[in-house]
This record gives C-alpha cells, sequence and structure tokens, in this order.
C-alpha cells in the first residue's frame, strides 16, 4: 500500500515520529556510553576463565591465552579482579600502560596467568574497560 508524501512528512512530524526518533537517539546515547576503552591488543573473544580458578590451581592454565571479567577490585593504578576470596592483580605485558583511574569499572582482560612469589597474577596482552 502506497503512502502519500503528505502522510509520511506527518507521520514524522507527529507524536508517534517524535517518539521514534527519541528512542534512535537514546539508543545511539546509549551506544556510545557503553563502548569499551581498548588498550593494548584487541581481544580475541576467548571464553572467560573465573578468577577462582586461575588463582587456584595457575599451573592448568600455564602457555594457554586466558580471559578474566569483573569489576575492578583493585586500588588507583593497581587494578583486579575478586571472585569471593581469591584476587588477581592484573599488569600489562609492557606494550601498554595501563589506565590509572578505573574506580569499579568492568574489565576484560586477556592474557596469560603467572605464579609468581607473591602470588598469581595476571598478564594482559588487551584491557576493555567498560564504565
Amino acid at each position: 500500500m502506497a503512502t502519500s508524501p503528505e502522510v509520511r512528512a506527518s507521520f514524522l512530524t507527529g507524536r508517534a515520529g517524535k517518539a521514534l526518533l527519541a528512542a534512535l537517539l537514546l539508543a545511539v546515547a546509549a551506544s556510545v556510553l557503553l563502548a569499551a576503552e581498548v588498550y593494548g591488543k584487541p581481544l580475541k573473544g576467548l571464553s572467560a576463565v573465573p578468577v577462582r580458578d586461575l588463582v587456584a590451581a595457575p599451573e592448568r592454565f600455564a602457555g594457554r591465552d586466558v580471559r578474566v571479567t569483573g569489576p575492578n577490585a583493585g586500588e588507583e593504578g593497581r587494578p583486579a579482579l575478586r571472585d569471593g576470596e581469591a584476587l588477581l592483580p592484573i599488569v600489562a605485558d609492557g606494550s601498554f600502560e595501563l589506565p590509572a583511574r578505573l574506580g569499579s569499572a568492568r574489565l576484560t582482560a586477556e592474557g596469560r596467568v603467572r605464579k609468581e612469589a607473591s602470588g598469581v597474577v595476571f598478564v594482559a596482552t588487551g584491557l576493555e574497560v567498560r564504565r
């Protein structure tokens, strides 16, 4: 069924058209706000491994690229992820610098787990931050 130009124009200036336009603008604004800040290499899309599993048995994941995700539980300049009692500090692999102020932003990192004298550390090759 064809509509006349007058009907189409009245739709765009009418209440339904304005509501549609407002919804569209809201969707665009939300997508901009939800965009991730990316540091280091782009993430590969690996399946996330629970932080508690990495901390409890880092040898199971030795030499493998893994993904971890969750809200930042670290202090300023020292990002970390917490899963119950397990705390996993995140450090950069040297190819990029981690952002200093993360607050409680949601972090998604890919890299490798490393066991050190101080405990288990996650060495990130890439990090996404969603505020």
